[in-house]
């Protein structure tokens, strides 16, 4: 498949609506403390404060502990013997990659979850929230979304099933959505619980990631190759421009010079350089806080890149 401009341009700006619905998120924030009380359908929104900050330490420092390439997602979807529909890593086929960098973000901290429970997530069926989310709660598949209905919809409504729908077939499994059944009620069993980034920096990314979470995220600008670097990791080289959604998934620090890394997972039918972590077929690049730095210039036009922690239902 090639790369067209259409894939690289699957975001929009933001809008006034699109920033009302941030608003309407935010206001839901609440204490990670409280979060685990809450059993319901609500959705739920978690402040990134000091209660998240120590958790998120804690959880890094367990991973350290017990291996920390144990828990690079890859690993994990092979540790747990997943035989996914659409596999662990999976291509856009239209502009629609929202759907994707929810999904890999979703993908992530329920691998971690699952390797933390016991218990297997379920495979996430992810253009048709993504429809919903477009069409600011009623189903419109098409191309350009943005962060701010994605995570909106997701907190409330849900992440819907594969098995469900079937696998990834570029919208047209969309159709086969009927609002107020059993697909919401599976759905229901799988919302994400949001904690949102309140500036698209390194620190906060890394130590997301070093906790075994996902980040959603928006940029201008897309990783178009890597390469192998001194401490022997695929790291990017090179960049294309269009507003494109991708996932922070994973952290690492080098063995060689000590730079800390954050791994994106990409969605293009692009083929990143294989690495001592990841060899063979490569789905994405890692980014030292330099070019980092520079993915995340402007970034939240697209909306506020958020944490995306799944419900194991």
């Amino acid at each position: 498949m090639e790369l067209t401009q259409e894939m690289c341009n699957g975001l929009r700006p933001r809008t006034e609506r699109d920033y009302q619905l941030f608003s309407e998120c935010q206001a839901k924030a609440v204490p990670l403390s409280a979060l685990w009380e809450d059993r319901d359908d609500d959705a739920k929104v978690v402040s990134w404060d000091a209660a998240w900050e120590r958790f998120i330490q804690h959880r890094a420092g367990l991973i350290e502990a017990m291996g920390k390439e144990r828990f690079l997602p890859w690993n994990i979807y092979k540790e747990l013997n997943l035989d996914w529909l659409d596999g662990y890593d999976f291509v856009q086929q239209v502009g629609d990659c929202g759907s994707m960098g929810h999904k890999n973000s979703l993908k992530t901290s329920n691998l971690t979850n699952a390797l933390f429970t016991g218990r297997k997530p379920r495979e996430i069926a992810c253009s048709v929230m993504y429809g919903i989310a477009r069409g600011d709660g009623k189903m419109n598949f098409g191309n350009g979304c943005n962060l701010d209905p994605l995570a909106k919809y997701s907190a409330e409504k849900g992440n819907y099933w594969t098995e469900d729908f079937g696998p990834y077939d570029a919208g047209r499994y969309c159709k086969k959505y009927r609002p107020g059944g059993v697909q919401d009620e599976h759905a229901k069993k799988s919302q994400s619980v949001i904690v949102y980034l309140a500036e698209p920096e390194f620190d906060l990314v890394y130590n997301a990631c070093a906790a075994g979470f996902g980040v959603n995220m928006g940029s201008s600008i897309y990783p178009t190759g890597s390469s192998l670097n001194e401490d022997n990791l695929g790291e990017v080289d090179g960049f294309g421009s269009g507003g494109h959604c991708m996932a922070w998934v994973a952290s690492t620090v080098g063995k060689k010079t000590g730079r800390r890394y954050v791994y994106l997972e990409n969605s293009h039918p692009t083929k990143y350089a294989s690495d001592e972590l990841n060899p063979g077929h490569q789905w994405g690049v890692w980014v030292d806080e330099r070019r980092f730095k520079k993915i995340a210039n402007n970034a939240f036009i697209y909306g506020n890149w958020y944490v995306n922690i799944g419900e194991l239902g």
